[in-house]
């Protein structure tokens, strides 16, 4: 009798520890809501928060009369990214003879909502999508965003966010699937120049992405067949709610720069709502002479809520819309046009035979919320 029992307690132990182990299997497999199960990504374990800077390997910053060999590093790595792209990109010197559109979004997570905005991206017809990072959010695996976004990926260009950069694995899943070389980049569409930027990896004076940038402002500017220039990346420069320090150091290396170029659009992310500033300018002044603790004002070059004629000021867009959770608009500068805690994405418009900029932001549920137009003449 006393076997019996102990047969028993050890039948009963067996079937616990196979329903425990079945319980881990299964909720590891059904941690994505939408469509995993026949997923080719294969995961490799890492037990470490990855550096993204380690992609491109170190930065030394460039100083007067610094180490030759550096900094012809540098220069190498600047000309072989330029190269690249002009190589690779076969619209470089399209004529612009009729409309076309482009959208914008970023903070996409892999939910109901990010369907919503895929099929309501499709459903106006864009020529090219690019997006303001974090394609992924706190996942094991990007593979439910490259299942996700497989009906768009032929059309998207992306900027890397910091949760598409938190892990070695999830940073290596979204490079490849996007075929990107480098984490920051430029591409021209028609009458359009695009610079990527990576807000994840070193941006100072000096650091391999601003000589890079700088270089690439300086060349788009020169091509007669470019009207626009457009920044779009991770982290604004004006932020109204997270990183309002790495905001700061954003607005005092790039903005002047941005300006001298005449970038006409910056579109960012990471705070997770629409926003629209009028059309700005840096405040030196103001900027380099206050404490850093106080909120920046920028200078408004056209106090008009939609209508733009030439300027040299930056319209600065935030559309952290594309599905992950929304935040709550919290702090309302006078140079925001408007602010949004509503889901979407942003539909840019290129009419009047390349001249004219409209832009519309779409909600998910069927309504433009917002619409501006920038004109070159």
């Amino acid at each position: 009798m006393e076997k019996i029992s102990k047969l028993n307690n050890n039948i009963i132990m067996i079937l616990a520890i196979s329903s425990i182990i079945f319980f881990l299997h299964s909720f590891d497999n059904s941690s994505y809501s939408i469509n995993n199960e026949n997923s080719q990504i294969k995961d490799e374990e890492f037990d470490y928060i990855f550096d993204p800077s380690e992609y491109i390997g170190s930065e030394d910053t460039i100083e007067e009369n610094d180490n030759i060999e550096i900094e012809q590093n540098q220069n190498n790595l600047i000309n072989s990214i330029n190269q690249e792209e002009e190589n690779n990109d076969n619209s470089y010197y399209d004529n612009v003879t009729a409309d076309y559109n482009f959208v914008a979004a970023g903070d996409w997570y892999c939910n109901e909502e990010t369907k919503k905005t895929i099929n309501n991206i499709l459903a106006v017809h864009p020529e090219l999508i690019i997006t303001t990072g974090d394609q992924v959010k706190e996942s094991p695996s990007a593979a439910c965003w490259i299942q996700m976004s497989e009906p768009i990926k032929d059309k998207m260009k992306i900027a890397i966010g910091n949760h598409d950069a938190e892990f070695a694995n999830i940073y290596k899943q979204i490079i490849d699937y996007h075929h990107l070389k480098n984490p920051y980049y430029s591409h021209e569409f028609k009458n359009i120049h695009f610079i990527s930027m990576s807000t994840e990896h070193p941006f100072a004076t000096g650091s391999i992405q601003y000589e890079f940038i700088k270089s690439d402002l300086e060349k788009s500017s020169q091509n007669p067949n470019i009207d626009w220039i457009i920044v779009h990346q991770h982290k604004p420069l004006y932020s109204t709610l997270q990183d309002k320090k790495e905001a700061e150091e954003l607005r005092d290396t790039y903005q002047q720069l941005f300006q001298q170029y005449d970038v006409d659009l910056v579109i960012s992310s990471h705070n997770q709502y629409y926003e629209r500033t009028y059309p700005l300018l840096y405040n030196t002044d103001f900027e380099k002479m206050t404490n850093k603790k106080a909120e920046p004002k920028p200078i408004i070059t056209i106090n008009n809520t939609s209508e733009y004629p030439p300027t040299n000021g930056i319209v600065f867009l935030t559309v952290g819309t594309a599905g992950d959770e929304l935040n709550t608009v919290k702090e309302n500068p006078e140079f925001y046009v408007i602010q949004e805690s509503i889901f979407g994405f942003l539909n840019v418009k290129i009419e009047n035979n390349g001249d004219t900029l409209v832009g519309e932001f779409h909600s998910n549920d069927g309504n433009i919320i917002d619409q501006f137009r920038l004109n070159k003449t």
